[in-house]
């Protein structure tokens, strides 16, 4: 006895665009994400974790990359 194999259904995206994601989400948050993270990675260098620090540092400069005006 063999099971016929289930039909997949296509998947698109909404005609108008997601509704969440880097540009769905307020500059405000990005900005305040930015500042933690510059403020988190401050913190670990002057503590001596400069591994961590350089990480958070490199996700704070992704995070304010959506601080820049959209075109």
């Amino acid at each position: 006895m063999s099971v016929p194999p289930r039909r997949r259904r296509v998947i698109v995206p909404p005609e108008t665009g997601w509704d969440l994601g880097a540009a769905g989400l307020p500059r405000a948050f990005w900005a305040v994400m930015t500042g933690l993270m510059l403020g988190l990675a401050a913190l670990l260098f002057a503590t001596g974790y400069v591994g961590y620090g350089g990480m958070i540092l490199i996700l704070a400069v992704a995070a304010a990359v959506n601080l820049a005006p959209r075109r």
